[in-house]
């Protein structure tokens, strides 16, 4: 089967170039210009970039939060990435307390296979750090994960301690992986919490309160120190606010591996959404800042500072789920579906607005990550015998993003009414047209797991 891809406009994160691309049995076998050879299939890209296929690096699919369920599995979301343009993801496999790892990982294979229409790769949610699980770690890395997640934001049995973060950042780096953390001091927020609840401030509005930039801040920069002594890498997911991305910065200046991801709702929206009545389902974890933080976080992500922009596609229906938090937004689910609107979210806001170049944005949602997490060149590129995953972008079209428009399963999008430029024509996963002017092509079932290579400094 060959595919020959014409007449588009290619851009990696390094390079933009006019040429056609040869696609035979599922990988990139030429590029050059007027390639004239027989193909099964001729695309005319003409008038369209030609992106690598988005690396979605935070997600959670078909897992339980808060005491209910996501509405989107791996086959409702990823068919929602396909025609977003994603066309790999890496999922958070959740251990369960008491659980093994190898447990994780096998049940969201499960999960995964027959129902993914893209390729997947996963990371380990850790629920604990004991000598056990981290005895477990060289075999996961073994077996294709080669990233492991913590939360910081726990308290009593589930606060992670100095020590034990320590030895779980030194077994990491010793295995070939490295550990993503999500970073806030849980122990603050529960006396942020305490004293809220007292005075009875539980409506959203007061979400912010519970979980002040400096909370972020705070753990940012002692998950950094750690890592220091540790001398292992670190990955800070879902980075919020400018008060922690400060602490990144310095030290990246000093030299040390820090990579920061942010979020497309980060840098779109703000936490003047709260004080809407239906304020609750904007609910997620970090909340949304002021404004100014998204012009701080535009800031680190053209400086380079902030390296990947995840979903953290994590959906729940406004209906019978989130507003069970209208009045104690304690009992709402935390996020929101993202997965669709990732790119074009970032080409509008970001290349669109004259903030980063269209190289730079191929860099945060496909380089970058697949690079981090041992997936590179196989993804996150267009060269010579990497897999033919492609978006064929339209930088001129318009859109209006709505729950019409969603394919992901929630009742809502907390993008609704936004106007966009740019979005995915068309989307290839291996050479096969998988979505086409956001209808869905591809089968559940399709997608493949992918082995991550251990990690190296890109």
């Amino acid at each position: 089967m060959t595919t020959l891809i014409k007449n588009g406009t290619i851009i990696t994160a390094t390079d933009t170039y006019r040429a056609d691309i040869l696609v035979k049995n599922g990988r990139v076998c030429e590029i050059g210009g007027e390639i004239s050879k027989i193909a099964n299939e001729i695309i005319d890209a003409t008038g369209k970039w030609v992106l690598p296929g988005a690396v979605d690096a935070h997600t959670h699919l078909d897992v339980e939060c808060d005491g209910m369920t996501t509405v989107d599995d791996f086959e409702s979301a990823t068919a929602a990435g396909a025609a977003g343009g994603t066309t790999t993801v890496i999922d958070y496999a959740e251990q369960v307390p008491g659980g093994t790892l190898a447990g994780a990982l096998e049940t969201w294979k499960e999960k995964a296979a027959g129902r993914s229409v893209v390729d997947y790769a996963f990371h380990i949610a850790l629920s604990e750090v004991t000598p056990g699980i981290l005895e477990e770690i060289p075999a996961m890395v073994a077996a294709g994960v080669t990233s492991f997640h913590a939360r910081l934001d726990g308290w009593g049995e589930r606060y992670i301690h100095d020590g034990r973060l320590l030895e779980l950042l030194e077994c990491a780096r010793g295995a070939g992986a490295i550990v993503c953390l999500h970073a806030e001091n849980g122990e603050i927020i529960r006396t942020y919490l305490g004293r809220l609840a007292s005075e009875g401030k539980t409506s959203a509005r007061y979400l912010p309160e519970a979980r002040p930039p400096e909370v972020e801040a705070q753990a940012t920069a002692r998950a950094i120190s750690i890592a220091e002594m540790a001398r292992a890498p670190i990955y800070l997911s879902g980075i919020s606010s400018a008060h922690a991305i400060e602490k990144v910065k310095a030290a990246r200046d000093r030299g040390q591996v820090v990579y920061a991801e942010t979020s497309p709702h980060f840098l779109v929206l703000a936490s003047d959404r709260y004080e809407e009545p239906d304020g609750v389902k904007y609910t997620c974890i970090p909340p949304l800042r002021p404004s100014w933080h998204a012009d701080v976080l535009w800031k680190a992500i053209s400086s380079g500072d902030i390296h990947s922009v995840g979903s953290d596609h994590r959906a729940f229906h406004y209906a019978g789920q989130k507003d069970l938090g209208r009045e104690d937004f304690t009992r709402a689910p935390r996020g929101f579906a993202g997965i669709q609107e990732r790119v074009s979210l970032l080409h509008s806001a970001g290349v669109a607005a004259g903030r980063i170049s269209p190289n730079r944005l191929v860099d945060l949602v496909s380089t970058s990550p697949a690079k981090i997490f041992g997936l590179f060149p196989r993804k996150g590129t267009l060269a010579v015998g990497s897999d033919a995953d492609m978006i064929l972008f339209d930088p001129a079209a318009e859109v209006t993003l709505s729950k019409a428009t969603s394919l992901s399963r929630s009742d809502y999008t907390p993008y609704e009414g936004m106007n966009l430029r740019g979005t995915p024509w068309m989307v290839l996963q291996r050479g096969k047209v998988i979505a086409r002017e956001n209808k869905v092509h591809g089968r559940a079932g399709q997608g493949e797991f992918l082995p991550a290579a251990r990690f190296k400094v890109p």
